[in-house]
């Protein structure tokens, strides 16, 4: 009983809607977007490092291949 009084009332729901597309827009006007250098250099950093990551995989397939085919 204690908690309904607490609680606040509830607002109609176009009203809750509009509120959170306010907030949305208030809170992505806050937010600090990357530039178009820092993804580029971003994506960069990203392709090297799958490309390492497929040799290196690569690598440890060949070697687990040929220990597996020579050993009776």
């Amino acid at each position: 009983m204690a908690q309904e009084q607490n609680a606040a009332p509830k607002r109609p729901l176009g009203a809750r809607i509009v509120n959170y597309f306010r907030e949305a827009r208030a809170e992505l006007s806050r937010v600090t977007w990357s530039t178009r250098q820092e993804i580029i250099e971003s994506t960069q950093v990203i392709l090297v490092f799958a490309v390492v990551a497929m040799v290196v995989l690569g690598l440890i397939d060949t070697i687990f291949r040929y220990i597996t085919v020579r050993l009776p």
